[in-house]
């Protein structure tokens, strides 16, 4: 990520996830126009594994915005 930016992903589309392994540490971890679904994989966001992805708009993602839902 680019100084100043919070968003590991950042799409002004859709977000699909659906296999492989994403480790990622940010403050917004995904962050969408669109839809944004975790399909398979593993995903960790700041150490925590995720089973679903919440989306956040807007840039900053606030608390817990872009975050996940924990397993």
């Amino acid at each position: 990520m680019a100084s100043g930016d919070t968003d590991a992903f950042d799409s002004n589309g859709d977000i699909y996830v659906n296999g492989g392994t994403i480790n990622v540490e940010a403050a917004s971890a995904f962050d969408a126009d669109g839809t944004v679904q975790l399909n398979g994989g593993n995903v960790t966001v700041n150490g925590e594994k995720i089973t679903q992805i919440t989306q956040s708009r807007g840039g900053g993602g606030g608390a817990g915005g872009g975050r996940g839902v924990r397993q």
